[in-house]
């Protein structure tokens, strides 16, 4: 499958409702609901109307399902899953800036 920019622009500037975020991302709403309260998945902004999410909602949301049918995990053991692996995501990126602040040495 080739994604082309046009469909990768798109995808960074939609924004989707509950709704949307279910069906897209084939998780079932109580589950997403549970999610979004334990703040392993983040709206872009929340009226009294409707709830509105991004991109990284449903990368976040597909990885979820994933993980979900893969492991047979409930939603404990999938919050806990998630937040692991954002904590792992986390100490990549401070160290690959860690590692861009240093200097190289080499050995030759």
């Amino acid at each position: 499958m080739r994604v082309e920019l046009t469909e990768a622009v798109w995808f960074d500037e939609h924004v989707l409702s509950f709704a949307e975020l279910c069906e897209i991302s084939g998780l079932p709403p109580a589950l997403l609901e549970e999610l979004v309260h334990a703040g392993a998945i983040t709206p872009l902004e929340t009226t009294s109307e409707q709830t509105r999410f991004g991109a990284a909602a449903l990368v976040a949301a597909r990885h979820a399902r994933r993980l979900r049918e893969d492991f047979e995990l409930d939603t404990q053991a999938l919050l806990l899953v998630l937040g692991l692996l954002d904590r792992l995501h986390e100490l990549e990126q401070r160290l690959g800036e860690s590692e861009a602040r240093s200097p190289r040495r080499w050995h030759g």
